[in-house]
This record gives C-alpha cells, structure tokens and sequence, in this order.
C-alpha cells in the first residue's frame, strides 16, 4: 500500500524539485494548523505570505495541497496527507532546530545586519555600529543582500536589520532615519572647482547626481531644482563608480557629487543641500522588542536623526 501509495500520488521527497527547507516547514505548520491565518501567527509572518509560500510548494510539486473553505477552514487534498506522512519526521527534525537555535538566541541571540555591496566595510556603518552596544545580548553578523530584494528579505526573515542609502520608505516595515549622507565632490585631477554656497549657484557647470539605493535620484535632482539649481542629470550608480576610480574619465569642466558612505571625499557640498539619507529598516513586531528602541537611540546618537 505505501508503495502503491509513492508511485501514484505521492512523489518520494527525494524526487521533487526545486522545493526548500522552509517550504517544508511552513507546509507542515499549514497542515497542523488548517489555516494560513494561524500559521502565519506560528511563523510570525503574515498570512499572505504563508499563502504565497504554499502557491510556490505547489508549483515545485505540481499538486494541489489545499481546498480552502468559505470560513478559510484548510483541508488536505489525499496528495498533501500522503505527503505530510513522508515529511513529518523531517518537520520534527526542523522544530528541533527551532528550539535550539530559540535556545542559543536567548543566550547570546544573533542579530543578521544586512546591506548591498561593501557597505559594510565604509566609515558610515562602523561609525554606527559603535552606538549599537550589541555586546551586552547580541552577536551580529552581516549579510550582502542587493537592495532590489531588502523588502523580501525581511518580510522572509531572512535578516533582521537591512541598511542602505536612498531606500524609499516601506510598507508594513519600520524605517530608522540616521539622517543625510554627505556628498562628496569629485571632478577631474588638476581642475579646482568653487564649491557653491546654495544649491542656486549651480547654473553653469555640468554636474550630475551619483544614484543610489532606489528610485530616490530624480526626487532629489527635483529638490536641487526647487531650490534654485539649473541643468543637473543623474548618473547610474556602476557609471559613477567607475568615475570614482578613475576620476580622469570625467571630461573637462564635469563635477560629480556621490554620495559619501566612506568619508573618501576631499570637499564636499554644504550640509543645506538636499541629500540622501542613510536608513535602517526592519519588520514591524520584531521578536526583539528592544531592537528597535536601540536603533532610535543610535539614530539619536547620530544626531538627531528621525524616526518613523
């Protein structure tokens, strides 16, 4: 009967494809529970996205798991119950580790700091993570996440804390303002050029706002426009970059203002220009209640940074 059971309705684990860990995982609380609402509660994540999980566990398996009652009662098609058989000792084996990992959080919990690139190594983060005092309950480690995925990878908990430059503010996800990012000046070796006072003074030269982070570029180059500013484009952050390692590629009489996450620059524009913002974002009902009290405070520390 088992075998019958394998070769006719239910795959042998082993055989599916392009399933993962936490699909099992989440498939098992969603059989335990009967409900996407209640094992969105389990997971601590939302019910949409428990059902989204579930929609792509039957992509991968290429069966239905679950008819959904008009109460959003679940129940299991055969094919689930034959597979929630298989995996069951597996889903023991994860709960477990659930219970450890829970276990060594408590005491000494790891806090996962992610952010694009080598953000990390710049002068910005370090500067902040001196504010942080983790040592006293914390181990952090650090994550390289592009800043296209931050928003899932935080509503998948697959970091706790994502910092970037120029991120626009998210949906169901609280932001920590650390307030704006310097700009560094940088022009062609041997040209000197007047830093303006304002913002109006930009009306000859050609200068160009290094991209960051999001679609926050050509807000800002309408905010130098605001106040005064003339011409002006934005340059995509690999083109500036590479104009940051070799400066002698700008051609005569171009400037470039970046923003400085890495205290490189030789002059900068005065703090009265418009910005970027250096910002910390994490999910909302974080288990760590206090994580978020700490983040202000180094907001604070920062000076005087706004929270939201």
């Amino acid at each position: 009967m088992e075998g019958a059971l394998r070769n006719h309705t239910t795959p042998a684990v082993d055989d599916l494809p392009g399933i993962t860990f936490r699909q099992l995982e989440v498939f098992s609380v969603v059989c335990r529970e009967r409900s996407y609402a209640n094992a969105a509660v389990e997971r601590r994540t939302t019910r949409a996205n428990i059902k989204r999980v579930m929609k792509d566990f039957e992509t991968a398996v290429g069966r239905p798991l679950f008819v959904e009652n008009p109460g959003r009662d679940l129940e299991l098609t055969p094919f689930a119950q034959g597979l929630l058989a298989q995996v069951a000792p597996l889903a023991r084996s994860l709960r477990r580790l659930g219970d450890g990992i829970r276990s060594l959080h408590q005491s000494g919990r790891i806090l996962r700091f992610a952010a694009p690139g080598d953000f990390f190594k710049g002068g910005k983060f370090s500067g902040f993570l001196d504010k942080l005092h983790l040592a006293d309950g914390f181990r952090p480690c650090f994550l390289k996440i592009d800043v296209k995925r931050f928003r899932t990878a935080l509503l998948n908990a697959e970091c706790d804390v994502y910092f970037g430059v120029g991120l626009a503010e998210p949906e169901r996800l609280d932001c920590v303002d650390f307030g704006p990012v310097p700009w560094a000046v940088i022009s062609r070796p041997g040209e000197k050029w007047a830093i303006p006072a304002s913002p109006a003074a930009l009306t000859a030269a050609s200068w160009f706002i290094g991209e960051i982070g999001e679609d926050g570029a050509a807000d800002l180059l309408a905010r130098f426009h605001a106040a005064g500013a003339k011409g002006g484009a934005i340059l995509p952050e690999a083109a500036w970059r590479e104009k940051l390692a070799t400066p002698a590629s700008l051609a005569a009489g171009d400037v470039l203002f970046i923003p400085d996450t890495e205290g490189i620059a030789a002059a900068t524009l005065p703090a009265s220009f418009p910005a970027y913002h250096f910002t910390a974002v994490m999910r909302r009902n974080h288990p760590y209640a206090e994580l978020q009290t700490r983040l202000k405070a180094a907001a604070t520390a920062e000076g005087g940074a706004r929270g939201h």
